[in-house]
């Protein structure tokens, strides 16, 4: 019993730690410098500590010591000067066990130097895209290109193949960046897809445009088709593309409505088809003002009133009216000359008769309407009015 009481006792106070690692095999591409870092664990007990090494004069360790529970193991690899492929090992020695990490190495082929830029990854290549928009794209398609990019191990030459007779290099770039991973692929949508255009009277052409925005940077083209309305809604242009757009990834498509051809109101509809695959509708309301706008000045009449009815021409010339009503509501005439803007009196008297029929049936509300027509311009313009009647005066 007392051996086994001072065994106890040793274990307690005199723990065993045991080294784990987070991996033991890296991976490593680069051209000049590579940086990384692992983990060690004590999956024992007590505290771990110990001490790294390195047989390689390319991997190095800020540090040669570590302690701890859960440690992270900083590492630095020197291509410089290096060509092909190489092995390092770090051995790990500790109080709870020794570790091995293996280093597989692959040096990058050489930089592409355009000026002070550096091109070591197909993720320089696209910051220097994005920089350098022209140079980047020539440079996309020439020979030393596509050696250096086979040289660092890309593993879809014959894509990238594909891609580099594109004439157009800025879609090629683009399309190469992004069957790489490493970009989403731009789209062009409507900023608003009801529109209403307003347009005037007698006005026989009218303008505007449509606002697009590009989604993201990079290349992007879109067709436009006008499937409803093409006889009188034309579009300036019928695709745009990445030129089109200002830095911060904006256009207009400029329209012309032909006023003419339109009676009074009528809608386009515009099919904008990205070169993604999205297909989008802009509706285009187009309303012609009429010759002329009315109103009655009250909101009800009693059975015996007067009220006046008021007009708005738009026509800048004088206008013509006619007036058409039932005939208890009583205008000095049916027709007027107005200028830009007139009040014409009326009075409402019903008939004994009819006031007296109201009253018996107990009907204290009523309504009529009065007619206005005006001609200008070639164009007719009407207007209908309720007139409504609450009681007797």
């Amino acid at each position: 019993m007392a051996i086994a009481h001072s065994k106890l006792l040793t274990h307690l106070e005199y723990p065993s730690p045991k080294i784990a690692l987070s991996t033991d095999r890296i991976d490593a591409r680069g051209a000049e410098l590579v940086e990384g870092s692992f983990e060690v664990f004590n999956i024992g007990e007590g505290e771990l500590e110990g001490r790294i090494d390195s047989a390689s004069d390319f991997l190095s360790f800020p540090t040669d010591t570590f302690a701890g529970n859960k440690v992270s193991i900083d590492y630095s690899i020197n291509l410089e000067g290096l060509t092909g492929e190489h092995k390092a090992t770090a051995i790990l020695t500790s109080n709870g066990g020794e570790k091995i990490v293996a280093f597989e190495i692959k040096v990058n082929p050489p930089a592409i130097v355009r000026g002070t830029n550096k091109i070591a990854t197909p993720e320089h290549f696209m910051e220097y895209l994005k920089k350098n928009p022209i140079d980047a794209r020539r440079l996309f398609g020439q020979k030393d290109f596509m050696i250096w990019l086979f040289n660092t191990g890309y593993q879809s030459m014959d894509i990238y193949e594909k891609f580099a007779a594109d004439p157009n290099k800025e879609r090629a770039a683009d399309n190469f960046l992004i069957f790489s991973g490493l970009k989403n692929k731009a789209d062009i949508v409507p900023e608003q897809t009801d529109i209403v255009a307003n347009i005037g009277h007698g006005e026989s052409v009218a303008t505007g445009g449509l606002c697009l925005r590009k989604t993201t940077w990079g290349y992007a083209e879109a067709d436009f088709k006008v499937r409803q309305g093409e006889r009188w809604f034309k579009l300036t242009k019928e695709r745009i593309i990445s030129a089109d757009f200002a830095d911060d990834n904006t256009t207009e498509l400029d329209y012309i409505i032909m006023a003419e051809e339109i009676k009074r109101r009528d809608v386009a509809i515009v099919d904008v088809i990205a070169d993604c695959g999205q297909t989008r509708s802009i509706r285009v309301q187009c309303n012609i003002s009429g010759a002329f706008e009315a109103k009655l000045d009250k909101e009800a009449y009693h059975f015996e009133d007067s009220g006046k009815l008021l007009l708005h021409n738009n026509t800048g010339k004088d206008l013509m009216i006619d007036i058409y009503c039932e005939n208890f509501v009583k205008f000095e005439a049916q027709r007027y000359f107005i200028g830009k803007y007139a009040e014409i009196d009326f009075q409402i008297k019903f008939s004994s008769l009819k006031a007296a029929t109201l009253a018996f049936k107990k009907q204290l509300q009523a309504a009529t309407y009065v007619h206005i027509r005006a001609a200008a311009a070639g164009r007719d313009s009407v207007k209908k009015l309720k007139l409504k009647l609450w009681g007797k005066s």
